[in-house]
């Protein structure tokens, strides 16, 4: 009897692909395994068996596996292969796209050697070679007499081995503690050779493990406790809850002792987090609770480590809590009992490219229920689509509306800079009121963050006499002076250019730069405040450098934090007394009808920063708009007030939650073909779908990246239609053009849900 099995491979084809399977490998392809196929002329891959099924395809001639590279146990567990499928329909990208992210490298080679792709980390080790085992170390050592370097290197190995005191054999003794104790190396390679002793290899691995002593988590307050009682009730009926709790009102906490249960009855946790940069801060408080129960997996682990936690999580004895950043999502869990996704709100758990174009926190959920694990949700400002789901009773709903300790929340003082800079009382980028609060906060011994979400010295490079900007070769896109290298940098797709001092247009040197970024906030403040001890965080200056940007803050080594909406990320720091935000309008302008709640989002994370012990914290908020709804209800501290007012415009326009937004780019090397095919498209999918359902096509704000033009089709679908009936139309309508993409090379990719 012939059986074929369904694999998915890392391509980006929609199909699943057919293989046979040979006799002797009948009994090894199972569901899940991995299993290494030829591909294509002169290429082999790493796949995963998706089925196994008796069904030979008619259309082509299938090709046999070669081998099966998972032993009893499968690589990737039933409920991931459910997953796989669900991230595919549901976020319109190839199963071979989602098993890139899934899988570590390691674990999906496609070299020729692919059994040995992933390499244990092994030590050597010399011990008493067959011939000698059982003899009596006087007689090995008479043996070499005539040899003393000799001698003394057997000599050596016995006192390290511990023969004199240890009656059950010998401990182990690595080659590399017997070299530091010897002074002949090359008398050690005789010695070897001779066959006294011999060589062989212990797997080790990589994980590092915790040395620090355990304690026990904090008591939780009243309020805390309340909260904790909150969420194991709605757990009873809901299978996901979201913990809506204002900044430093101990969330962290509550999870620990969520988590802490779990653990005693021997359940799985997933604990998510946005940012690795915050990864490492919670990691200490976790570790101090967990020790070695704990984990940490994100993408900036080596490749080898996540290859072999994802193998720990499949042995009969894996970690019990993960922590990670988006990619955790991932790995496989045998007993899953909770998810917690913290700052759920957070636009870094949503991938942008390459696809799959996944949100981790509507992957958890969906991985949560495939494993009848329950999911907690946790934010100050939750995503208004979260909160919704709350508010309408689809989620359990718990509010945690005091700081811990009765902590006043921060004293927000809204500055109008338009109204300051008329009378002429700024001092370059601050206000009076900003440059006196920072100076009485370093005065008092505390510490202040600065939130400003731009990079770089400035924004743009103008000619001051004919206007002319500085632009990249490759995209539609102003270039941003960075001072630190004397380089004007393209932030999509990376080019760096040498300044222009001389106008290419007019010959005039009347060049200047307008707009600014961090390294100009750093060098005014340096300016006004020589005394402040300026660090510098966003993705330009803390590449792999987060730790150490974070230790020194927390050690009072800097006093000054200057970031991006990294520094917003529920980092929680003992001595912050000042938060100052210095363009608080920036984002609210944007052409997006997230503006507003992004906006309130980033500032209400940051300015949580301030006061979060015995002190209350001040906030001074930099804005040319002190009226806007926005501002307003940040500074009355009115998150429903402002969901209540928002949401009101979301039902009148049916943006999100009352429908699912999907953005379909269409990119090409030529404007006016992408413009063609786009409005092809936008005709069949407005049949498909309804005049009123699709916008566009639209050029974007930045409309050429990388000599590509891009025009956008955004499609706002009803809640009745489900993603796989949206599937089935969106492929119907590309079959339709399939011929006139093809002709035009236009490519064509999917953000659904975008952020």
């Amino acid at each position: 009897m012939e059986l074929y099995a369904d694999i998915i491979l890392p391509v980006p084809l929609q199909q699943l692909f057919t293989y046979g399977i040979p006799a002797e490998l009948v009994s090894s392809v199972i569901p899940g395994v991995r299993v290494y196929v030829p591909f294509g002329r002169g290429r082999h891959l790493t796949g995963i068996v998706a089925s196994v099924h008796k069904n030979k395809p008619t259309e082509y001639q299938t090709k046999e596996i070669i081998s099966v590279l998972d032993g009893e146990t499968p690589m990737v567990l039933p409920y991931q292969l459910k997953l796989i499928e669900w991230i595919s329909r549901y976020y319109l990208c190839a199963p071979g796209d989602v098993m890139k992210v899934l899988l570590p490298g390691g674990l999906r080679p496609e070299a020729k050697n692919a059994q040995t792709a992933y390499k244990p980390k092994t030590e050597c080790f010399v011990r008493i070679s067959g011939r000698w085992e059982t003899a009596h170390p006087d007689t090995v050592l008479e043996e070499l007499k005539k040899h003393p370097k000799q001698q003394d290197i057997l000599r050596k190995y016995y006192e390290l081995s511990g023969f004199n005191h240890n009656d059950n054999g010998y401990k182990p003794v690595s080659k590399r503690l017997l070299q530091e104790q010897i002074e002949s190396k090359s008398a050690l390679q005789t010695v070897l050779k001779n066959n006294y002793l011999e060589l062989y290899n212990v797997e080790i691995g990589r994980l590092p493990q915790y040395r620090g002593k355990l304690v026990e988590p904090y008591s939780l307050t009243p309020v805390q406790q309340e909260a904790f009682e909150g969420i194991k009730d709605s757990f009873k009926d809901k299978n996901i809850s979201l913990l809506y709790g204002v900044t430093s009102s101990g969330k962290t906490e509550i999870y620990i002792k969520l988590i802490k249960e779990q653990l005693e009855q021997g359940k799985q946790v997933l604990y998510l987090l946005p940012e690795i940069a915050l990864t490492t801060q919670i990691m200490h408080r976790l570790q101090q609770v967990f020790g070695d129960k704990l984990c940490i997996y994100h993408s900036n682990c080596a490749d080898n480590i996540r290859a072999e936690i994802w193998q720990h999580q499949l042995s009969d004895n894996p970690f019990q809590l993960i922590l990670g950043a988006r990619s955790a999502v991932m790995l496989p869990f045998r007993d899953l009992g909770l998810v917690i996704v913290d700052e759920e709100h957070e636009t870094a758990y949503k991938q942008e490219d390459p696809a799959p174009r996944y949100n981790a926190r509507n992957v958890a959920i969906i991985m949560a229920s495939m494993c009848k694990a329950k999911t907690l949700l946790g934010s100050a400002t939750p995503s208004f689509e979260s909160f919704a789901n709350a508010v309408w009773e689809k989620y359990g709903f718990i509010t945690l509306n005091q700081r811990y300790n009765n902590v006043e929340l921060p004293d927000v003082q809204v500055v109008d800079i338009a109204e300051m800079q008329k009378k002429k009382y700024m001092q370059g980028l601050f206000s009076p009121q900003m440059t006196e609060a920072v100076r009485e906060a370093l005065q008092s011994g505390e510490q202040v963050i600065l939130f400003h979400n731009r990079r770089g010295y400035s924004g743009t490079v103008e000619c001051k006499e004919c206007g002319r900007v500085q632009k990249c070769n490759c995209c539609d896109v102003s270039l941003t002076y960075h001072k630190n290298s004397d380089m004007a940098v393209c932030h999509y797709c990376g080019r760096k250019y040498k300044v222009e001092h001389i106008c290419p247009e007019c010959g005039s040197q009347n060049i200047v730069e307008r707009g600014y970024g961090t390294e100009r906030v750093a060098e005014q403040l340096n300016l006004l405040i020589p005394e402040a001890k300026i660090a510098i965080m966003d993705s330009d200056t803390s590449k792999n450098r987060y730790e150490d940007i974070i230790r020194d803050f927390q050690d009072g080594i800097t006093n000054v934090l200057i970031g991006t909406q990294m520094i917003s990320k529920g980092f929680d720091f003992d001595n912050v007394s000042t938060v100052g935000v210095l363009q608080a309008d920036s984002m609210m302008n944007l052409p997006d009808f997230r503006a507003a709640e992004r906006t309130y989002q980033l500032i209400a994370q940051v300015t949580g920063r301030a006061g979060r012990r015995q002190k209350r914290g001040k906030v001074i908020l930099q804005t040319r708009q002190p009226e806007h709804e926005a501002i307003k209800q940040l500074e009355a501290n009115s998150y429903r007030a402002f969901f209540n007012n928002q949401m009101e415009e979301r039902h009148l326009f049916a943006y999100p939650p009352y429908s699912r937004i999907t953005t379909i780019k269409l990119k090409g090397k030529y404007a006016n073909k992408v413009e063609a095919v786009a409005e092809s498209l936008c005709c069949i999918l407005r049949k498909l779908f309804g005049k009123d359902s699709i916008l566009g096509p639209d050029a974007p704000i930045v409309s050429k990246v990388n000599m590509l033009h891009i025009r956008n089709i955004i499609m706002k679908i009803d809640h009745k239609i489900n993603y796989i009936q949206t599937r089935q139309m969106i492929d119907y309508a590309l079959s339709c053009i399939k011929t006139e993409i093809q002709n035009q090379d236009i490519r064509i990719s999917f953000d659904v849900d975008p952020l």
